[in-house]
């Protein structure tokens, strides 16, 4: 099920906690509301063995305060890995999984994410996502690598730049939401490539480095707007029939170096992510 936000607000991610009765295992960058925390609180209360992994420094500061508050819910806390806490380089997921449930968004566990942000989450009871999701989240909650085998079915990084290409490649036109942008080469070449049947919606408060690279993105026929309101935190690749959604931005180092995932959608749920595009694209300004 696709659930967009700030319109369905916490609510998905209470009621996935809520119905996790053995185990949860949640990646987040950060973990900070109160009404999750409390959910999480009450999970371990009833029993289910809750773990969480959050990143070292998020906002390039340590997160002293959190990890306190997400402790005292009872859950398990670990920091990422040290690969993926170090300068420029961090773990940027953002999902769960209890039993054959998942969930993958671009949605951090914070009160903005759920009230002010543009963010896509989805939830589904999809065993060969959740086996996939739980072999990352093992991987990094015991410092290994997690293989091949998850990114048969998710985009993982690092490594995403081949599965985000393939997704602005979809035949068509496509549409694209993302809060950062970068020059990564193939991604690039992808969006030359796709010229005028490729719509790009950035966040209006864009770093003068980004807002370079989006002139130079708009110079190959790109239609490149700046949303407003509400903030545009998404990241997400649309065509009529396709679409990628996750934590991965159309940087390098989202691409290659951090802890991200993602996933692909089809059918009616690619259609409405197009739709939802399309609307705040319409609704974007020009410069």
């Amino acid at each position: 099920m696709l659930f967009i936000e700030p319109h369905a607000g916490v609510a998905p991610v209470v009621r996935f906690i809520r119905e996790a009765h053995k185990r949860l295992d949640i990646n987040t960058y950060l973990l900070t509301d109160r009404v999750i925390l409390r959910a999480v609180h009450s999970a371990v209360r009833r029993g289910v063995h809750v773990r969480i992994i959050i990143a070292r420094h998020p906002y390039g500061r340590r997160p002293h305060g959190e990890i306190a508050r997400l402790r005292a819910t009872g859950a398990q806390v670990h920091y990422a890995p040290p690969r993926f806490s170090r300068r420029y380089v961090f773990d940027h997921a953002k999902y769960m999984v209890s039993g054959d449930h998942g969930e993958i968004g671009t949605a951090n566990m914070t009160w903005s994410a759920f009230h002010r942000n543009r963010e896509y989450l989805w939830t589904g009871h999809n065993p060969r996502v959740a086996q996939a999701l739980r072999t990352v989240f093992q991987a990094d909650w015991s410092h290994r690598r997690a293989g091949h085998g998850p990114r048969e079915t998710l985009i993982l990084s690092p490594g995403a730049t081949r599965g985000l290409v393939r997704a602005l490649r979809t035949p068509g036109r496509v549409c694209i939401e993302s809060e950062e942008l970068g020059r990564d080469r193939p991604v690039l070449a992808a969006l030359r490539a796709k010229g005028r049947a490729a719509d790009l919606l950035l966040p209006s408060r864009l770093n003068r480095y980004d807002r370079r690279v989006a002139r130079d993105v708009a110079s190959f026929g790109v239609h490149v707007r700046f949303l407003r309101h509400p903030y545009l935190h998404a990241k997400l690749i649309a065509g009529p029939d396709r679409a990628f959604i996750g934590s991965e931005n159309l940087s390098p180092s989202s691409l290659e170096h951090n802890r991200e995932v993602g996933l692909v959608l089809h059918g009616d749920d690619a259609r409405t992510l197009f739709d939802q595009c399309q609307r705040d694209f319409g609704h974007a300004a020009g410069r």
